[in-house]
């Protein structure tokens, strides 16, 4: 008997279907355009009709033209998507909206016509508030008797050009608009010599204020050394923090003034050092707090203050202790004797966060220095002499509103649309649009199934055959952990959990955690869960470690991974089960895949960031030492990038965690199969259990990494200090 052949379907056969979808998506989208702009038209044609005032009919005006703007632009846009075919003639909406438009530019003019005589008195109006204003200004400035008056002189008038600016176009039809614009000229003329006047006695006084604030910098700089107690902390942050606000509250004085620069550079460095010494004598109180149990035992006494000198980065444990690590008797009075005086001086109670208000504040204040707007008096000549070049310019260029102008206007808008909007004959298309995108998308779907059935016969052996190595190693490091004694399991879990973290609490825990879960029962589904989260781990990291550092070698290669990454993150995790199961069936192999596609982008993302944040100025350093790639890349950028790249360790590992109850569903043995047979026949308590035990997991994994990556900032905080 013949066999007859499977028909064959490329996925990529139904991409012209896709392009009609998305063609009657824009034409759908386009539709809702036109009915928005309808109820547009009808609003502004019932104000018209209210309006009383000629001035409200040249707002609505401006909103009519903003109408007419949207249309065509919306027009050329999708005739150059559509190829020339434009689908908003293709709604028969389009016509009503042409109507609409029409009408509402038919009201316009008869309410033109009908206001018109305001508009002569409207323009006088305006031009003798101008005037008068200009008056006393010009009045004003020649009794001016200080910068500060000088100031806030410009600001007024600044406010008064900007309101001419918006209102040339009133203006600008007038005949003495020219003789206007002279007496503008003339007032500059007068702020520019009042400005010339003032200069240099407020560089000199603006300098007298710098070498002030510098003396208190100094004053507060020498004083950090012998700040021994939380009243005398207080009262050292608070003096700089009213420092801080006279500089911020004169930035704009001080731009231009030299010496400034280095005076808000001396500021920020005053912060940092005070936030180190508070934070010396903070981590100095909590390390003498954990030795004073030990006073009594020496030997104990010196272990850790060894300890302490290489974990805790304080000069209290460096500069008095170390010394004496030799003399037991000295050791164990120094500690004591420091003891009292941080009770005395309420060390205690204070908190490395008291600085970091001042320090954010002084640090934004450097970097937006250099933008700050200089308010000396030169500056300010010239920015009235732009203001009123953009006066100038918009009496020059801005559309008249006067009446005539407006009628013609009108007729310009309504054309304009017209233009945009041809709505003969096309009706039909839109009557059967809804119909058309059923069948469309029922084709689609039926396409997309068909091909990618195809693709799984075709390729489905093979792709088993290529993840054949990795099924072997799942699982032979499985029987390799089950064959494992309990007791030596323990040891090894405390053994790694004590070289991640350095904690006989987080190591004892640990040994606990693993020893509770045996004694209920699920050790076997909890080692099934261990190496499939170990192996995801170890796979995510192999892969995204290097993608990560691709990435950040490209801002074109990040802008292209990025999507696919979101699409990792937030594309629901039984969307892509199908495939892969279609691909590979069920089991661990397709379990660890889906693991790995939810929990590889942290790793990826945090490498890419890590390296990015690299100090630039250790490149160059290492530039300068002729370093090659290879090594700029192993001995500085990954070296540094390390806290960020374990946060992202911790993130793929407790996200992997996350994936236990999911990956079951296809015949991922472990934890989260009981899980979800107690879900299935509503088992509380074995669900619970099994629950507990995955958290249990969840939390060793991340006190371990989250210690390590501890560990590893605090080794970087003291070689930087």
């Amino acid at each position: 008997m013949a066999i007859r052949a499977v028909p064959q379907q490329s996925i990529l056969d139904c991409l012209p279907t896709a392009v009609e979808i998305a063609d009657l998506r824009v034409v759908n989208k386009d539709l809702n355009f036109i009915q928005a702009n309808i109820k547009r038209a009808d609003d502004l044609a019932t104000q018209v009709l209210s309006a009383n005032d000629y001035s409200q009919l040249v707002s609505i005006t401006d909103k009519f033209s903003s109408l007419a703007q949207r249309a065509q632009d919306r027009s050329e846009t999708l005739k150059e998507f559509s190829k020339d075919s434009n689908p908003l003639t293709q709604i028969n909406d389009s016509s009503q909206f042409l109507d609409k438009a029409q009408v509402l530019s038919k009201n316009l003019e008869q309410k033109t016509t009908e206001l018109s005589g305001q508009f002569i008195s409207l323009v006088d109006s305006k031009y003798e508030n101008y005037n008068n204003s200009i008056g006393d200004l010009s009045q004003s400035i020649s009794s001016l008797s200080s910068y500060s008056e000088f100031a806030a002189s410009y600001q007024n008038f600044a406010s008064l050009l900007k309101n001419i600016e918006e209102d040339a176009r009133y203006l600008n039809s007038n005949n003495n608009a020219g003789q206007f614009l002279n007496k503008i000229e003339d007032l500059v003329k007068q702020y520019q010599d009042k400005a010339e006047i003032y200069s240099a006695s407020f560089q000199s006084e603006m300098g007298i204020q710098i070498d002030i604030i510098n003396q208190q910098i100094s004053s507060l700089s020498a004083n950090i050394d012998s700040l021994n107690s939380s009243y005398g902390v207080d009262t050292h942050l608070e003096k700089l923090s009213e420092l801080r606000e006279v500089v911020n509250s004169s930035a704009s004085q001080f731009k231009t003034v030299s010496g400034s620069e280095e005076m808000v550079l001396n500021l920020n460095n005053l912060s940092l050092a005070s936030h180190a010494k508070v934070e010396d004598m903070v981590n100095g109180y909590k390390a003498i707090e954990k030795l004073i149990p030990q006073v009594n035992d020496p030997e104990l006494l010196a272990h850790t203050v060894r300890e302490a000198s290489f974990r805790t980065n304080t000069s209290y444990i460096d500069n008095l202790l170390m010394p004496l690590i030799d003399k037991p008797n000295q050791l164990s009075a120094k500690v004591l004797d420091i003891a009292a005086q941080f009770e005395s001086s309420s060390i205690g109670q204070m908190k490395v966060g008291v600085v970091k208000d001042i320090d954010n504040k002084i640090s934004r204040l450097e970097r937006t220095y250099m933008s700050i707007s200089s308010t000396d008096p030169e500056t300010l000549s010239e920015k009235i002499v732009d203001l009123s070049g953009n006066v100038e310019f918009q009496f020059e260029t801005v559309r008249s509103v006067d009446p005539s102008t407006q009628l013609e206007y009108f007729v310009d808008l309504s054309q304009s649309i017209g233009e945009s909007v041809d709505a003969s004959g096309l009706s039909i298309f839109i009557n059967n649009a809804q119909s058309i995108s059923q069948d469309v998308m029922m084709n689609s779907r039926q396409c997309v199934d068909s091909a990618f059935k195809d693709f799984t016969r075709d390729v489905g052996s093979t792709m088993e055959k290529i993840f054949d190595p990795l099924l072997y190693f799942l699982a032979q490091f499985e029987q390799l952990l089950l064959a494992t004694p309990w007791p030596l399991f323990l040891a090894v879990a405390g053994v790694l959990a004590w070289m991640g973290s350095k904690s006989y609490k987080v190591t004892i825990g640990v040994m606990l955690a693993f020893f509770a879960i045996g004694y209920f029962g699920m050790w076997t589904p909890m080692i099934s869960t261990v190496t499939m989260i170990t192996a995801a781990t170890l796979l995510c990291l192999t892969l995204g470690i290097p993608l990560g550092i691709w990435m950040s070698r490209s801002d074109r290669i990040q802008s292209l991974i990025t999507p696919v990454l979101d699409i990792m993150q937030t594309i629901p995790s039984f969307v892509y089960l199908i495939p892969v199961v279609m691909l590979l069936g069920i089991g661990k192999v397709p379990g660890l895949i889906a693991v790995c596609i939810y929990a590889m982008p942290p790793i990826v993302r945090l490498t890419n960031l890590g390296i990015r944040l690299v100090n630039k100025e250790a490149m160059e350093a290492a530039d300068a030492f002729g370093a090659t790639y290879r090594q700029r890349l192993f001995m500085v950028q990954i070296p540094l990038a390390l806290p960020n790249i374990f946060a992202g360790v911790n993130q793929t590992i407790m996200m992997a965690l996350s994936m236990v109850v999911i990956a079951s569903m296809i015949g991922v043995t472990g934890l989260g199969l009981p899980v979800l047979q107690a879900v299935q026949n509503q088992y509380l308590s074995l669900g619970l259990l099994n629950g507990l035990a995955i958290v249990a997991l969840a939390i060793i994994f991340d006190r371990v990494s989250q210690a390590y990556g501890t560990r590893i900032q605090k080794h970087r905080s003291g070689d930087v200090l």
